[in-house]
């Protein structure tokens, strides 16, 4: 019996990749990232603009929709493309990434700042939201398309009719998120709740334009709450509670974080007025009343008044060239309102919301030059009655431009103003003891 030689094993050869398979997992990878991108932008605008009312789980069900669109580019994904054709697809990918960002952003600050609210879309978020839904429609339907067509990937003709069905889910989208938001809001003003402290609840007042004059409220109970962080680290909290009527105001503010701590506060009767500066050194000077002169602050307005006067002093300026950027219009608390908006500068801010004074240089002397590179914005709400009941403001630069002795780059300053029980009378009284609190009576009967 003859032995054979045993021939040599081989591993089994491994068979390359091919070029289907490559474009199939880039295309469901940047597809992948489209769709946890939207899904981002659906669980934000879900959760910050639940209004209430029969059809508030549709208004959040139709915020999905987009989301099932970019699923269709990981379910079917191109494959076959040529060199040139690939780049391309990637570029739409990028600009449907890019557009779809500030989306985020916006809806993402607007609930950290403001909380959830009703808001009926407006002209410029619906305008943002068609940049954005138009080329992730086209990148996500070019697979599905091809497979129906049996084609070359972006032919020609088969461009076009991923471009108009691109378009038509857009339009579809768009409709269907409108239209249940706007049928929600209906059954909400038709529902008219008894009362609200923020403004009248008339579902037939129509607030004014952004562009319009911003009415000052005659009295007001105010609350402005600050705070300060850097590099997202919280750093500070101020807090300011007070009453107004007219020009008469009493308030009382603290604030504390690593880089100081105090007390204030203030009374204006008529033209007269007394502050009461304090820290946590018992033994400091300043905890008594000492009369001053009316809006030792310097604040921006008009009337020398301290609280929600300088906020109205920015809002109701003449616009010019820069319009401020009307967001719609919201509920908030019952009562409908416009939310506008408009650019603002650090000295500005500083001048307009006195505790950010407080957070940043631990006192709330004006300084000659204070933050001047520093940007932000300020938004405000006006309400039925034409008066501005809620204001709040974000503005940030460099940490190399402040005093405070920590690491980090980048400084950001809030602040959020209520004004409520506007149409209700406050009396006010002068310091009646040193170191007392003045009386600030607030009386039930309405103006």
């Amino acid at each position: 019996m003859t032995e054979h030689a045993a021939e040599p094993m081989t591993e089994p050869a491994v068979k390359p990749m091919t070029e289907p398979a490559v474009d199939r997992r880039l295309m469901r990878l940047l597809a992948a990232g489209l769709v946890a991108l939207w899904a981002a932008i659906a669980i934000s605008v879900a959760t910050a603009y639940r209004p209430g009312g029969p059809l508030d789980i549709v208004v959040a069900l139709a915020c999905f929709l987009p989301v099932l669109i970019a699923d269709a580019g990981f379910v079917w994904p191109v494959t076959g493309l040529s060199a040139r054709h690939r780049a391309a697809l990637v570029w739409v990918w990028v600009a449907a990434v890019l557009f779809a960002l500030p989306l985020l952003y916006g809806v993402a600050s607007t609930l950290a700042m403001d909380g959830p609210q009703s808001l009926v879309p407006s002209f410029e978020e619906a305008y943002a939201a068609t940049l954005a839904l138009v080329p992730m429609a086209f990148f996500s339907v070019v697979g599905l398309v091809h497979r129906r067509r049996g084609c070359q990937p972006l032919e020609r003709r088969s461009s076009w009719a991923s471009a108009g069905l691109a378009m038509l889910l857009t339009a579809v989208v768009g409709l269907a998120f409108v239209f249940v938001a706007v049928v929600n809001d209906q059954s909400l003003r038709q529902a008219e709740p008894s009362g609200s402290a923020f403004g009248p609840t008339d579902p037939d007042l129509e607030p004014p334009f952004c562009d319009e004059p911003v009415a000052l409220g005659a009295n007001a109970a105010i609350r402005i709450e600050a705070s300060s962080s850097i590099d997202n680290e919280p750093r500070g909290r101020a807090r300011l509670d007070g009453q107004r009527s007219g020009r008469d105001e009493s308030w009382g503010g603290s604030w504390d974080g690593p880089d100081g701590s105090g007390r204030l506060a203030y009374v204006r009767v008529g033209q007269r007025a007394w502050l009461n500066a304090s820290s946590d050194d018992p033994g400091a000077p300043g905890t008594t009343w000492r009369e001053s002169r009316p809006d030792p602050f310097g604040l921006l307005g008009p009337f020398q008044l301290t609280m929600d006067g300088p906020p109205h002093s920015v809002a109701d300026a003449p616009r010019g060239s820069i319009v401020a950027e009307d967001l719609g219009l919201g509920v908030i608390d019952g009562a409908r309102a416009r939310h506008c908006r408009t650019f603002i500068d650090g000295p500005t801010a500083l001048d307009t919301f006195l505790p950010l004074r407080w957070l940043l240089y631990d006192g709330w002397q004006p300084l000659d030059d204070p933050i001047s590179r520093w940007r932000g914005e300020l938004d405000w709400w006006v309400f039925g009655d034409g008066e501005m009941g809620l204001a709040s403001v974000e503005v940030s630069g460099s940490r190399a431009e402040t005093a405070w002795d920590a690491d980090g780059v980048r400084v950001v300053l809030q602040a959020r103003l209520e004004a409520t029980d506007r149409n209700r009378r406050v009396d006010l009284s002068e310091p009646a003891t040193p170191g007392v609190t003045p009386r600030a009576a607030l009386e039930s009967e309405p103006t």
